[in-house]
């Protein structure tokens, strides 16, 4: 499944992530995978939809910057032991160097990098060996 990664930073506050989240919520944005780092004063948020408009107004209605927007490929993997290493592993093997890569919900992977074509070719290669 294609999806889009919106990176966020935002000043380290109280309800930072509530606002955001309310708001989404508000406009009936399903929040597929979600990470938030604080990194020197801010958070960092990884936010993972499949509206990309919807998302992009969302966040500018809070008051909220997007510094960075990357359509990403979305896969399940089984969820066990050494299954991330196998995946990345056989990605970096194909020449595949991933720029974005964190779990979602449902034990998805999400895979982003510079060329989203040569990542889902190698990825359809390797699909079998994750889904064990």
């Amino acid at each position: 499944m294609h999806a889009y990664d919106f990176t966020i930073v935002v000043p380290h506050t109280k309800g930072s992530l509530a606002t955001l989240a309310e708001e989404l919520g508000r406009a009936k944005i399903n929040i597929e995978g979600l990470c938030a780092v604080e990194q020197n004063g801010s958070v960092i948020f990884h936010l993972l939809t499949t509206d990309k408009a919807a998302t992009t107004l969302a966040i500018t209605k809070v008051g909220y910057k997007v510094t960075r927007e990357m359509e990403v490929i979305v896969e399940r993997v089984e969820n066990h032991p050494g299954m991330l290493g196998k995946v990345t592993r056989r990605l970096a093997d194909a020449g595949i160097n991933l720029t974005t890569a964190y779990l979602a919900t449902d034990t998805r992977l999400v895979l982003g990098c510079e060329s989203l074509a040569a990542l889902e070719t190698a990825w359809k290669e390797l699909a079998a060996v994750a889904s064990r």
